[in-house]
């Protein structure tokens, strides 16, 4: 047996009291070959037996007490038990080294993990923190600015009072827009809202959010169009939580639209399920940008997408809305070419 392949404390407790045995046996057959009274051969092997009895259960007992107390001692650390007598099972006669060197590579990767991801999410919360006291200060700082001119003696003036009070109004509504977006997404995430799921005709639906759109793509000069599979396609959804997604997805496709452009809902018969798909030939998206596009706040074009009015939620509204109904949305884009998300709901 090599000393490699020793992965016991009962085996290493053998291997070394049997060299002692052998080590006592030869060093008696020399000290008697000294002195000239030679021991039987029966004699010999009496004295390695004791040797090695005697040496194997010392080396055992205190490799035992040993090992267990300092395993024990790290077991309470890895698992991170307050409690100071913790039940660990240790066979002896198992490879405990092993299995306590794997467990401890593992508890190792996993905490090096979960300091990654405390780091990413420490990154997450400084960004989301900043965008939301962003998004915040530029309409209070508004507001402030044009209450204050009303105070110096703009109230008076009726050429700008009713002016600034309206666009002081505007920032209010702003401020409640975000607020309102948070705690949607807030009480999806809490599952404090439940879907009223029911029959839905999803071509129908995407239809009517279309025609609420047809004045804002004329004035864009944006072409809307609905290509379906069939007139009737009958979901299991939310049907206010799905109007909402194609709201959100078909105003960001109208905004960020070009020119003579079109925006288009694509409605195809997958068996068991229905592909939605809502198709631009808009700015499109960059690699990098359509990896954190779903995130709180995130914006592609910032300064442009303030200008339209949204609050940066918009997406990722629509994402907690598909993800509770159980299914995912995506989203294919290339520079300059336009846009594509897509997602599937239940047919019924």
């Amino acid at each position: 047996m090599k000393f490699k392949q020793i992965k016991t404390p009962r085996q290493f407790s053998f291997v070394v009291s049997l060299i002692l045995a052998l080590l006592s046996m030869l060093v008696s057959l020399i000290v008697q070959y000294l002195f000239g009274d030679l021991l039987s051969v029966f004699r010999l092997v009496i004295v390695g037996v004791i040797c090695f009895l005697l040496s194997y259960f010392v080396i055992y007992y205190f490799l035992e007490k040993l090992i267990t107390s300092k395993i024990r001692l790290l077991y309470r650390v890895i698992h991170s038990n307050e409690e100071r007598n913790v039940a660990v099972d240790l066979k002896m006669e198992d490879d405990v080294l092993g299995r306590v060197e794997k467990e401890v590579l593992n508890w190792g990767e996993d905490k090096r993990e979960q300091i990654e991801q405390l780091k990413v999410q420490e990154e997450f919360r400084r960004e989301f923190l900043g965008n939301l006291a962003h998004e915040l200060k530029t309409p209070i700082f508004s507001i402030q600015g044009y209450i204050l001119t009303l105070l110096e003696g703009g109230l008076e003036d009726d050429k700008i009072n009713r002016k600034f009070l309206e666009r002081a109004n505007k920032g209010v509504d702003r401020i409640a827009k975000v607020v309102e977006d948070l705690d949607l997404i807030t009480e999806i995430e809490s599952g404090r809202i439940s879907l009223n799921e029911q029959r839905v005709n999803i071509a129908e639906l995407a239809q009517d959010v279309l025609d609420s759109f047809e004045i804002k793509a004329k004035t864009k000069e944006v072409n809307l169009f609905l290509e379906s599979d069939s007139d009737t396609l009958n979901v299991l959804c939310d049907k206010d939580k799905i109007e909402q997604v194609f709201i959100n997805l078909i105003n960001n496709s109208i905004n960020y639209g070009k020119k003579n452009g079109f925006t288009k809902v694509n409605l195809l018969d997958m068996d068991g399920h229905v592909m939605i798909e809502i198709e631009d030939d808009g700015i499109g998206i960059s690699n990098k940008d359509q990896e954190r596009l779903f995130e709180r706040f995130y914006r592609v074009d910032k300064s442009r997408a303030r200008h339209e009015g949204g609050t940066g939620l918009g997406l990722s509204i629509v994402k907690h809305i598909v993800d509770a109904h159980q299914q995912a949305i995506n989203v294919r884009s290339q520079l300059e070419k336009g846009s594509v998300f897509y997602f599937s709901l239940k047919k019924v």
